[in-house]
C-alpha cells in the first residue's frame, strides 16, 4: 500500500511540476510545425515527468546508476537524472520552439536552479523535522516501550509519507511565486540583445552549480550515512542562506533587466513622438504655405481681372500688341493657378501635400520622383501612420541620392491584395551600408539619427505588418506591408 501511495505521489509531482516547466516557457515563440500550443505545452509537461519517472522507477537505469544496491549510496549519484532531465527540456526545447535559443537555455537553466535551491534551501528544516519525528516514535518504541511494534511500523510510515507531501507542497508553491514572480518582472521577454539573455544566463547557472556542488558533498553512505550538516551544524543555517541569496540574485537580475528594458522602451517612444511631433509640424508648415499662396492669388485676383479687361479693351479698339499682352498675361495666371494645384490626387488631403512637398524638393534636387500612391482608406490605416511611414521613407531615400551621381532616382511604388498592402520605397544608393537585426546602421552621430526606421517599424507592428530592407546593386529598397485594421475601418471612413 505504501509504494502505491508514493507511486502516485510521484506521478502527481513529476506531472505538477512538467505543467509548471511549460507555464514557464509559454511565451517562447513555437515551431512553425506546432500549430497547436496546448499540445506543446503538454508534450514539454509529459517530456519532464517521464525523464524523472523513469529514473525513479527503472531498473536497469538503477543499476546502471547506483549498481546492485538499486538506491543512492553518496549524494554525488543524485545529479545524474537533474543533468539528464535538464538536458532532455533543453532537447525538447530546441525542438519545440523557434528562434531565440538563449532565451530559451536560460529559462531552462532558471528553471532548474529554482528548482534546487528551493529544495535545498528547506532541506536543513526537513530533514530537523523528520529527524525529530521519527526520533521521537524510536523512544517511544525502544526506550519506553509504549508502543508495539506494528504501531510503530505504522506511524514512521505516515510520518514519512506527510513528510514527503509537505516538503513537496512547500517546493511547489516557492517555485510557484519564484515563477510567478519571474514573468510579472519581465513578462514575455522583449530582449531582442544576446548579451541581454547571457545576463539573464549568468546567475542562474551560478545557482545551479552551487546546486550540483551541494549534491557532490551532502552526503555519502558506509555502513552508516555520514552528513555534511550533521557534521558542520553551521551548515543547517549556511545553505539556506545561500540559496535564498542564489534565488535572490536570479529574481533581482531578471527584475533589473525588465526595467532596464522598459526605459528603454519609454524612451523609444519619447523619441518616437518627439519625431511625430517634427513630422506634424512639418505637414502644418506646408498646408500654411498652400493657404497663403491661395489667400494671395485670392487678394489679387481683383487686380489681375481689372488689368486683364485693360488689355482687352486696347486688343478690342485694334491694338494687336495689347491683344498679344493679354494672352501672355492670361497665361501666366493660369501657371500661378496651376502651382495652387496638388501636384498629386491620392484620395486623401494629407498624402496630397506630402508627395506634393516632396515632389518640389524633387525638382530642387533635381531627383527624379515616381509614385503610383493611394491611399488606401478602405483598410482602416490611420493616415497619420502612412504619413510617418511616407515622411520617414522618403527623407532617408532623398537624403540618400544627395551624394549620387549619375542619375538620382527615389520610387514610391504600392501593392494591395485583399487587405495586405505593401509599400515600396526604391532610390538610388551605391555606398556601403551596415545592416544590424536587419536595418541598416546610421552613419550619423546624435540624438534622433537612426529613428526613422524605428518610427516606421513602429507603426508596421501596429497593423501586424513587417519591414524589409535590403541594397540591391546600385539601388536601396525599403519594403512595409501593413494589415488592414478593421477595428479602425468606420473611424477613418
Amino acid at each position: 500500500m505504501k509504494e502505491q501511495i508514493y507511486f502516485c505521489m510521484d506521478i502527481a509531482e513529476y506531472m505538477m511540476f512538467g505543467a509548471m516547466l511549460s507555464w514557464f516557457l509559454k511565451d517562447m515563440p513555437a515551431a512553425r510545425f506546432w500549430r497547436d500550443r496546448k499540445i506543446l505545452s503538454v508534450l514539454m509537461c509529459l517530456q519532464y515527468a517521464a525523464v524523472r519517472m523513469a529514473f525513479s522507477y527503472s531498473g536497469l537505469l538503477k543499476r546502471f546508476l547506483y549498481g546492485d544496491e538499486m538506491f543512492i549510496v553518496n549524494s554525488r549519484q543524485s545529479i545524474v537524472p537533474v543533468l539528464a532531465s535538464m538536458t532532455v527540456t533543453l532537447l525538447a526545447g530546441f525542438l519545440f520552439y523557434a528562434r531565440n535559443r538563449m532565451r530559451l537555455l536560460s529559462l531552462v537553466t532558471a528553471f532548474y536552479a529554482l528548482y534546487e535551491l528551493i529544495r535545498f534551501a528547506l532541506y536543513p528544516l526537513a530533514v530537523k523535522s523528520i529527524t525529530q519525528v521519527t526520533g521521537y516514535y524510536n523512544r517511544l518504541f525502544w526506550e519506553e516501550d509504549a508502543i508495539g511494534a506494528e504501531r510503530y511500523m505504522q506511524l514512521v510510515g505516515r510520518a514519512e509519507i506527510i513528510w514527503n507531501l509537505s516538503v513537496f507542497l512547500m517546493v511547489f508553491f516557492a517555485l510557484f511565486f519564484c515563477i510567478r514572480k519571474y514573468r510579472q518582472y519581465f513578462g514575455a521577454g522583449n530582449l531582442h540583445k544576446v548579451y541581454g539573455e547571457a545576463l539573464l544566463f549568468v546567475p542562474a547557472l551560478l545557482g545551479f552549480v552551487f546546486t550540483v556542488m551541494l549534491r557532490s558533498i551532502l552526503f555519502y553512505y558506509d555502513k552508516e550515512v555520514y552528513s555534511l550538516i550533521e557534521r558542520y551544524v553551521e551548515l543547517n543555517l549556511m545553505i539556506p542562506i545561500l540559496a535564498v541569496l542564489c534565488i535572490a540574485s536570479i529574481l533581482l537580475s531578471v527584475k533589473m533587466l525588465g526595467e532596464m528594458e522598459k526605459e528603454h522602451e519609454k524612451r523609444r517612444e519619447a523619441e518616437l513622438y518627439q519625431s511625430r511631433a517634427a513630422e506634424l509640424e512639418a505637414h502644418v508648415r506646408d498646408m500654411e504655405s498652400v493657404n497663403i499662396q491661395i489667400r494671395g492669388m485670392k487678394h489679387d485676383m481683383k487686380h489681375y481681372i481689372a488689368d486683364v479687361n485693360a488689355l482687352l479693351a486696347q486688343a478690342f479698339s485694334g491694338d494687336a500688341a495689347a491683344e498679344e499682352e493679354a494672352r501672355r498675361y492670361v497665361a501666366s495666371m493660369q501657371t500661378s493657378l496651376e502651382n495652387l494645384d496638388l501636384k498629386y490626387q491620392t484620395k486623401n488631403p494629407v498624402t496630397d501635400v506630402i508627395l506634393g512637398r516632396y515632389f518640389r524638393l524633387a525638382a530642387q534636387r533635381k531627383i527624379e520622383f515616381f509614385t503610383d500612391f493611394i491611399y488606401p482608406y478602405h483598410l482602416g490605416i490611420d493616415v497619420f501612420d502612412i504619413s510617418v511611414i511616407l515622411n520617414n521613407g522618403l527623407d532617408n531615400a532623398f537624403e540618400a541620392c544627395e551624394t549620387e551621381e549619375g542619375r538620382p532616382y527615389v520610387s514610391l511604388s504600392v501593392k494591395q491584395k485583399g487587405n495586405m498592402f505593401l509599400l515600396t520605397i526604391e532610390n538610388a544608393f551605391s555606398g556601403t551600408l551596415t545592416f544590424n537585426d536587419g536595418f541598416p546602421v546610421s552613419q550619423k552621430q546624435g540624438l534622433g539619427h537612426g529613428l526613422g526606421l524605428k518610427n516606421i517599424r513602429g507603426c508596421a507592428e501596429k497593423y501586424f505588418g513587417r519591414v524589409k530592407a535590403c541594397q540591391k546593386g546600385n539601388s536601396f529598397c525599403l519594403t512595409v506591408m501593413l494589415q488592414g485594421r478593421p477595428d479602425l475601418m468606420t473611424e477613418n471612413r
